[in-house]
């Protein structure tokens, strides 16, 4: 992993930035709007940023633990955490249906604007929420994939990676569909086991999570490919 792309600075200045620029383009909507209606937008992309974190303080304690059993320890709990909350940062894709059905998004407030205007500027949006979301989500990956293969190995890190993938693709369909997030693994578990065994094998369900887990392993297999290349030419 390239540490030097990845460091503490220039990620919470990724983060920063970021927030900054999508709060610039809510801010903006409610003016041509006259409401506010995008706190789901903004929460999501808020628990996008915790895999990041969880990954940079994973791999930051793997890399200074003083023996081989501590590092595993620090590296497969930092996993294990990762993958409880990474489903949040493609998941804000699925915001795109308040778009679709246009529930609680209001009507244009400045006479020039039209609703289709204000349509397209909602797909704007909601684009670059999910686009921020699920690149957050991306670096995360990156981080907790260096961080196995350090521990296990390239092949490892591969074979660990795999299943991650596509349980993250059914936990966003449990995010949907049956709201849950994350926090009810830790403060609800038996509801949120009982939720995905319910679903699990229904045919819509295993679609849906299918079509993600495969977006996220294209888009991961793009980025990875890309920070090698960074790292060649370097």
């Amino acid at each position: 992993m390239n540490r030097k792309l990845y460091g503490t600075s220039r990620l919470g200045l990724v983060i920063i930035l970021s927030f900054a620029s999508l709060a610039f383009l809510v801010v903006l909507r409610y003016l041509v709007a006259g409401r506010f209606s995008q706190g789901y937008l903004v929460w999501n992309l808020a628990l996008a940023a915790v895999p990041v974190l969880i990954a940079a303080a994973g791999a930051k304690r793997q890399f200074a633990a003083s023996s081989r059993r501590r590092s595993v320890a620090w590296g497969v709990g930092g996993f294990v955490a990762w993958l409880a909350f990474y489903p949040n940062a493609p998941y804000i894709f699925t915001d795109f249906i308040h778009v679709i059905r246009r529930g609680n998004l209001g009507t244009p407030a400045a006479s020039w604007m039209s609703e289709v205007d204000l349509l397209w500027f909602d797909i704007v949006l909601n684009s670059a929420f999910a686009f921020v979301g699920h690149y957050l989500g991306l670096i995360s990956m990156y981080m907790t994939h260096g961080t196995m293969r350090r521990l296990f190995g390239r092949v490892a890190g591969w074979v660990l990676l795999a299943p991650a993938i596509l349980l993250s693709g059914f936990g966003i369909h449990l995010g949907r569909f049956s709201r849950f997030n994350s926090w009810d693994l830790v403060f609800n578990p038996l509801e949120a086991v009982r939720a995905a065994l319910a679903t699990w094998s229904d045919p819509a369900t295993i679609l849906f999570s299918f079509a993600f887990a495969l977006f996220i392993a294209l888009t991961y297999i793009i980025h990875y490919l890309v920070q090698g290349a960074f790292r060649d030419s370097a």
